[in-house]
């Protein structure tokens, strides 16, 4: 009976969303493509409770919030249906879909997608998920209310894109699901999702079954010229071969799929550009306020989708005005007037999410209880500086001024002066530096080669020869999302304008499928082998990671550089070093979840670990330290400040760390402590007596793991 209950509830948390989606696709867009309704259904769908339950969460707990964002949409669900109006064509498959061979392409295609991307997330790999969007998840079911705070700041306001978060977070809630099970199952639906809106996207643009599908498996998992790299001889065995396919500047959807922003927003960007297209072709009230709305969740998904977007709906619209101005005199602006009520929407919805654009102006609106203390914070930090003989804070057994503290520089935007000709690179890619490769050597070219090379030019070339509102906003999307990584500089975070770099990848994948597909069904037959050469140009890379994949090992090897924050040339310890690294790992895991299991009940998620390592591993730091993985696996919060700057926070666990010294502890607020051999296997001599004192501490628990060991202190009050 309880499998049954459990079933039916599975049903619900799944099924809510899509039937929103196809209500709203159906009744208000008519669409009728059944390879644009049924992942169109499941990302809008999914888009709608992210949006719904953002906003709840500022008035509401979660389980309140969750609950009614269902019932809304189940309510509005049926109110779609009711509604009168003109009734949508039935469902059908594209005209290139002509043939059950050409189905059964597509739907292995969907499933080896989800199969793809699917197992490794089941089995661990999260990548980026782990160091942010993990705990995030977590600290959503459990804060009273949002605005949610940073992670590893507890108060800092946090500025970002957490949207995928609150996915995991409802999934995790509702089903009783450990949120890394939620993450799989994000990313086991969205990846096919991405597929088959590439594919029906291609197929209405084109009209070439060849095309859409090679844009589909290009957009999903990506490809270059990178291979050539095998030349050199330089690369061996599988991390080397990894190395070799694996783009460090302009990636698609392949290397970044586990990155849960780029997940969600590459198929929401393809759904919105559908809505599009009926709005352009039947405007009305009701479909732009509906476009501008889903346009703005991007803000909580990805700022690089929302901001080219919406600039490119919005300068169309005016365009079209002033257009039907000059023919008609002001009788004439329906389309134009829809496409800025959009853009209107969408900025106003959009700038309101708790993300990078709204922190510019939050402070205005949004009142941060921890921000009113900031007195309080300004007397703690005049108190430890003088409790101290000099007036330099002695911190790691180094004279460090310790640093006032001060709301992050949000935007220390410039243009790229300093490395014109230049972009910067994922390969040592880090908050506090970074590589940066020329614009015009080998490596960047053969990594925007043949896609970006070949699809940005053709496909600026055919939008201005046939000038449809639809194909110039792909080739705005295109063009514009090349710009920001070439010619800003954002300081520490500069490579996260890469992330623009996927987007022209995803949409010039488009444009080049759109080419080679033409050239494969072309009467020439020169054309038709250069087509067939560039699919397998492109189709080299992803095809030798999907073979590398299956080799035994891989997938844990990869997930170990990836949860170090290593790159793969640094991934090639010999095999006695390797096999001890895996047994730390292995017994780092267990503790750690097992010291969350025990502490969980108690805190909640709100109580704050001190967690004692190396001073020199406390932020500031290069990558994140293995130990924060920590707040993910244990669920706890650690007070460390922004990874890549210094701060009070980092100022005072350094302290902590290595003196343990009674202000440091209270400045955190911190309840417990945690010791482990995993970390250091020496504790500092003054950490190790003040430990031992029972007036400040009492050790509550210790759990041992082979040779390892993890040890939990209450800090007395």
């Amino acid at each position: 009976m309880k499998s049954l209950v459990y079933l039916i509830q599975a049903a619900l948390v799944f099924g809510v969303p899509p039937l929103f989606g196809w209500m709203l696709l159906r009744r208000t867009f008519r669409e009728a493509g059944w390879l644009a309704l049924l992942p169109g259904s499941v990302v809008v769908g999914l888009a709608a409770l992210m949006a719904i339950v953002n906003e709840l969460r500022f008035f509401c707990d979660m389980r309140i919030s969750v609950w009614s964002a269902y019932k809304l949409l189940l309510v509005l669900s049926l109110v779609l249906a009711l509604l009168r109006g003109r009734r949508a064509p039935a469902p059908r498959l594209p005209g290139c879909v002509n043939r059950p061979w050409k189905l059964g392409i597509v739907a292995a295609g969907t499933i080896a997608v989800g199969f793809y991307y699917g197992i490794p997330a089941f089995r661990g790999y999260l990548n980026d998920a782990w160091w942010f969007h993990y705990p995030a998840a977590v600290q959503i079911q459990h804060v009273e209310r949002f605005p949610l705070p940073h992670v590893f700041a507890a108060d800092d306001p946090i500025y970002y894109h957490f949207g995928p978060d609150i996915l995991a977070a409802c999934w995790a809630f509702l089903l009783d699901l450990p949120v890394q099970d939620a993450w799989g199952w994000y990313v086991a639906i969205l990846a096919p999702c991405a597929f088959l809106l590439a594919f029906a996207t291609m197929a209405r643009l084109a009209r070439n079954y060849w095309s859409a599908l090679l844009a589909a498996i290009l957009l999903s998992a990506g490809g270059n010229l990178r291979w050539l790299l095998f030349l050199t001889g330089k690369y061996a065995g599988a991390a080397g071969a990894l190395q070799v396919f694996n783009s460090q500047t302009i990636q698609g959807l392949l290397q970044l799929a586990f990155t849960p922003s780029h997940l969600l927003g590459i198929p929401l960007t393809l759904a919105i550009f559908l809505m599009f297209r009926h709005v352009v072709a039947r405007p009305s009230a009701a479909k732009g306020a509906v476009l501008g709305l889903a346009a703005g969740t991007l803000t909580l998904v990805a700022e690089w989708y929302f901001l080219p977007l919406v600039a490119g709906i919005g300068l169309l619209g005016v365009a079209w005005i002033a257009r039907d101005r000059i023919r008609h005199g002001w009788r004439r602006w329906s389309r134009g007037g829809v496409l800025v009520l959009a853009t209107i929407v969408a900025l106003l919805w959009g700038t309101f999410n708790n993300t990078y654009l709204a922190g510019l102006l939050g402070h205005f609106w949004m009142r941060y209880p921890v921000l009113e203390e900031t007195a309080m914070v300004r007397q703690i930090t005049t108190e430890f500086v003088h409790r101290v003989d000099v007036p330099d804070a002695v911190l790691d057994n180094r004279r460090v001024r310790l640093p006032p503290w001060s709301v992050p520089n949000l935007l220390p935007l410039r243009f790229n002066v300093d490395h014109f000709g230049r972009v910067p690179s994922w390969e040592q890619a880090a908050s506090s530096g970074g590589s940066f490769i020329p614009i015009l050597g080998g490596r960047f070219l053969m990594e925007a080669a043949p896609v970006l090379l070949l699809g940005l030019p053709f496909g600026l070339w055919l939008a201005w020869r046939r000038r449809t509102p639809v194909l110039l906003l792909l080739a705005w999307l295109t063009a514009v999302s090349v710009l920001p990584p070439i010619f800003l500089d954002w300081g520490y975070r500069s490579t996260d304008f890469l992330r623009f770099f996927t987007a022209s990848y995803c949409y010039a994948a488009f444009w080049f499928a759109w080419l080679a597909g033409d050239w494969l069904v072309g009467a020439d037959l020169r054309r038709r082998f250069a087509g067939g050469a560039l699919a397998a140009c492109a189709l080299v890379s992803p095809v030798g990671l999907g073979v590398i994949g299956l080799l035994p090992g891989t997938i844990d090897r990869v997930k170990q550089v990836a949860d170090t924050a290593q790159s793969l040339s640094q991934a090639a310890p010999s095999a006695g070093a390797a096999a001890d690294d895996a047994v730390r790992r292995r017994a780092f895991e267990q503790l750690a979840v097992t010291t969350g299991d025990f502490l969980f009940p108690f805190t909640q998620g709100r109580d704050r670990v001190i967690v004692v390592v190396p001073p020199d591993q406390v932020p500031e730091v290069k990558y994140f330290p293995e130990w924060m993985k920590m707040a993910t696996l244990s669920r706890i919060v650690l007070p460390v400040g922004w990874h890549w700057q210094n701060s009070l926070y980092s100022g005072f666990y350094r302290e902590a760390v290595t003196t343990m010294s009674p202000l440091a502890v209270d400045s955190l607020e911190a309840k417990w402590v945690i010791t482990s051999n995993l970390f250091t296997e020496q504790l500092p001599p003054p950490v190790a007596r003040e430990l031992a004192e029972s007036e400040r501490f009492a050790r509550v628990a210790r759990f041992r793991e082979g040779r390892y060991y993890m040890m939990i202190y209450r800090v007395r009050p």
